[in-house]
């Protein structure tokens, strides 16, 4: 069967014979793959003679690897073999309607037998002609099964051609974890209401997602709310430190830092965000769900000037250089095309114009592109509020792995820029009681401005004071803040009696209200004690004191037990303790070496 060859010839199938012709009619079409691609297969002279007349017009032309003809007469002696070995193939009626891209037409089942697919060896692939039937028969949403989706851009190409606008979504990506991308498509056809469960209206995933296994928020979701999370702190920003649009003439931009790598469920979280002190130019973003404390999510500030590369680029010329097509697996996009490391991407109609609407499209399709999970930091975000839908979407890749995108309008105004963004692929784990790397460590002396506190409505209130016990917990365990679930018992997490004394102390300094050490070795989580701080808040102390009033070296951090004052607390509470805690904390007292805290 190696005698020939086989070449994707980016021509419609009537200028392809028209080749076959002129070079002596040695091949076939071997398949119908798009209005403007077809696959031509025969002997290698006359293919190879064909890619050299394109790549002389400078039209796409490529020779694929080995010496098979596949789908032409080179077959047919296969066919017969093929025929000859597979006669007991029995098949059954089908329970849905199966178009063939054998004849491009509806096939009923009992036609599937060794005749059939000897054929389907032989005989052209019909994808355009099926890809038109289906669209005839109403189809507007397609699933591509396999190991990577090689055939959307075509199918794509196909339902253009009709005037017809398709939902066209993967089961598998290449170099991606399976379960995820499984996932994603059921929940963008959930999303979209293609497709909708039966029985009681509930999808289930058994084995496939494992009960075992963590809840993460899937690749579009985590950037989608990444989106929704950053306009909120944008918005917060313009009434902490002015407005973030572009002014003459001077062009201010915005930077953001991911806090936390915590996954939070879009759907149920709720966001707030305020300035971490009052008139900054800074804002942080907390998020919660119902079974979930607040987290701090993000900080963002003002950059003035704009980065010196944030000019946008001309669409003319990105339409001209970015011309080989490739899939972005994202609802939003509608085709594609690529050149080294940048990618052009066309958006379906439909978007709402407004920064909130160019954000979610800007993080949405630089993670598809880049294969991402979520953001760790964005620089240089720079809206244009020109009140156009957005249209276009252009990534370029950088060598240290970060990205540079620019949300468009049709005529190829800019609406938004982001002129770097650095991406992480999942969560990290959040075991707290690992040893951190000091320069990961989390400063405990960052404290909650009081005027901040007294201005916050309650939800910023409380987001404030769960980061700050978080903060404070961290640095007890020797850990960082990321670490220490707000939902979390802080026994579980580590936190022994000395531990617990050194929390309570930087917070009654901080907040000047009495903490139970009792209550902290009982499961108190960060979120428990913010609520606690935040019913007993006391008044703000008057200038010139403090809620500390030991000498200097006495303040909030590991209990001194030289000093009688923390003797006593701690044997205060020592029906709390554990027996390993008593023995520890008498053998400490004792000046007994053997005693470990």
């Amino acid at each position: 069967m190696g005698t020939g060859r086989t070449a994707l010839l980016g021509v419609d199938a009537e200028t392809a014979e028209e080749l076959i012709a002129r070079h002596g009619g040695g091949a076939d079409i071997a398949a119908w793959n798009a209005p403007g691609s077809t696959l031509v297969a025969g002997e290698a002279a006359t293919v190879r003679a064909m890619v050299d007349e394109l790549a002389a017009q400078e039209v796409f032309g490529r020779l694929l690897p080995g010496d098979i003809a596949f789908h032409s007469r080179f077959l047919e002696p296969l066919r017969e073999e093929f025929a000859a070995a597979a006669p007991g193939i029995r098949p059954r009626a089908t329970t849905a309607a199966l178009v063939s891209t054998v004849t491009g037409e509806v096939v009923e089942g009992p036609a599937l037998d060794h005749a059939y697919w000897a054929d389907n060896l032989r005989r052209p692939v019909r994808f355009v002609q099926a890809v038109d039937t289906l669209v005839d028969l109403g189809c507007r949403t397609f699933v591509e099964v396999g190991a990577h989706p090689t055939l959307s851009p075509s199918l794509t190409e196909c339902c253009t051609a009709r005037g017809v606008d398709p939902l066209v979504l993967p089961t598998l990506r290449r170099g991606e974890g399976e379960q995820e991308n499984v996932l994603r498509t059921v929940w963008e056809l959930r999303r979209t209401g293609a497709a909708r469960p039966h029985g009681a209206g509930k999808v289930r995933f058994l084995a496939a997602a494992g009960t075992g296994a963590p809840r993460i928020a899937l690749r579009g979701r985590a950037a989608q709310f990444a989106a929704g999370v950053t306009a909120t702190a944008m918005t917060a920003l313009e009434t902490a430190g002015g407005a973030t649009a572009p002014t003459a003439p001077e062009r201010r931009s915005v930077s953001v830092d991911w806090d936390t790598t915590e996954d939070l469920a879009p759907a149920e979280a709720s966001v707030v965000a305020g300035p971490v002190a009052p008139g900054a130019a800074t804002v942080a973003a907390y998020g919660r769900t119902t079974g979930s404390g607040w987290t701090r999510l993000l900080t963002a500030r003002h950059e003035t000037p704009a980065p010196a590369d944030a000019d946008p680029p001309d669409l003319a010329e990105l339409t001209g250089r970015c011309t080989t097509p490739r899939t972005v697996a994202d609802t939003a996009a509608d085709t594609a095309w690529h050149a080294g490391d940048e990618v052009l991407v066309r958006l379906r109609r439909g978007t709402a114009p407004g920064r909130r609407s160019a954000l979610d499209v800007a993080f949405r399709i630089t993670a598809a592109v880049l294969g991402a999970h979520a953001p760790l930091s964005a620089r240089g975000i720079e809206p244009y509020d020109t009140g156009a839908e957005p249209r276009w979407v252009h990534i370029a890749r950088t060598g240290d792995g970060t990205a540079t995108t620019t949300v468009m309008a049709e005529d190829g105004g800019p609406l938004l820029r982001i002129a770097r963004s650095a991406w992480r692929d999942r969560t990290a784990g959040d075991s707290p009681t690992e040893e951190a790397p000091p320069a990961a460590r989390q400063d405990t002396e960052e404290k909650v401005d009081p005027s901040t506190l007294a201005a916050a409505d309650p939800a910023t209130r409380a987001a404030l004071l769960t980061e700050r016990v978080r903060r404070v917990a961290a640095a007890a365990l020797r850990t960082t803040v990321d670490r220490i679930p707000a939902q979390r018992p802080l026994s579980k997490l580590g936190m022994d009696s000395v531990m617990g004394l050194e929390v309570r102390r930087t917070l009654e300094a901080d907040f000047g209200v009495e903490i139970g050490l009792v209550r902290i070795l009982r499961g108190a989580t960060a979120a428990d004690l913010a609520a606690d701080i935040a019913d007993g808040l006391a008044p703000q102390p008057t200038p010139g004191t403090t809620h500390d009033q030991r000498e200097p070296g006495h303040g909030p951090g590991l209990p001194d037990l030289d000093d009688p004052a923390d003797i006593e607390r701690l044997l205060a509470d020592l029906d709390a303790l554990s027996p390993e805690e008593v023995d520890s904390l008498l053998g400490r007292l004792a000046g007994d070496a053997a005693g470990e805290i």
